[in-house]
């Protein structure tokens, strides 16, 4: 199924922006263990591009972002398949965390699920604002798990403890508000925004912010003590590159 996963590069003068689009919109861009596969192999693709700047993570259509993992395959499981799906899920997102360019949820509609748990490890996320977030696996017997676990990181552990617990929809606005959504958009011009987004990326140097990510998944889980010394190891980094002196005189001499 890896026609269900697209990949288009557009170049720019600060590199390339790769755009992934997940297109199953009959099944409201649900993943199955075949689609799972092709998003895996995509993104460990473009963590090997020399010329990566940004990644924009998307749904085909108008609808849906990701709806979740799909309903049909995991009603099959028994506990030996079961273990193997959510693996491969979180293989998933392992492979989106560990690219090292930001990456960008662009969120056109439903995102439920699985989609959430993407959405949370992705490093910015644009959604419309008519966009629904949900957790719903309770509801059909199933714990939220794997990345699940970043949420009360981001909203907090009491609204996330009421997501996953009720499976309540969270909309856009209230997203936005508990600072899991970073920009706001209408349908119209969400298009817009991501690309505004991506141009307040592409303004920074490019090895600056494969710095910056990095250090932002250490920050997540190192010791206040480690993550600052581990800041000091990537500044110093910076140095062995002619990016801080280019940057850095560009600005001294700008028109005043």
């Amino acid at each position: 199924m890896a026609e269900f996963v697209t990949t288009v590069r557009s170049e720019t003068d600060r590199g390339a922006v790769y755009t992934v689009t997940i297109d199953n919109q009959k099944k409201l861009n649900t993943l199955n263990s075949d689609i799972l596969a092709a998003l895996k192999s995509s993104f460990e693709n473009l963590k090997t591009k020399e010329d990566l700047a940004v990644v924009i993570l998307t749904g085909a259509g108008e609808k849906s972002f990701i709806g979740g993992a799909n309903i049909y395959e995991m009603a099959t499981l028994n506990p030996d398949t079961a273990r193997t799906f959510i693996t491969n899920l979180h293989h998933v997102c392992a492979a989106i965390r560990d690219i090292p360019a930001p990456v960008i949820a662009r969120i056109n509609g439903l995102c439920l699920g699985a989609g959430m748990e993407i959405a949370a490890i992705c490093d910015l996320v644009v959604a419309i604002d008519s966009a629904e977030f949900a957790m719903p696996e309770v509801r059909v017997g199933i714990p939220s798990v794997i990345e699940a676990a970043v949420l009360p990181q981001i909203l907090g552990a009491s609204l996330a403890r009421d997501l996953v617990m009720t499976a309540r929809p969270m909309f856009a606005k209230e997203a936005h508000r508990a600072g899991f959504v970073h920009r706001l958009a209408t349908p119209e011009n969400l298009d817009e925004v991501t690309q505004s987004v991506v141009n307040d990326l592409l303004a920074g140097g490019r090895n600056a912010l494969r710095l910056q990510k990095a250090l932002c998944n250490a920050w997540e889980n190192l010791p206040t003590d480690k993550a600052i010394q581990l800041g000091i190891d990537h500044f110093s980094d910076a140095y062995t590159g002619p990016e801080p002196q280019e940057m850095m005189n560009a600005f001294i001499n700008r028109k005043r």
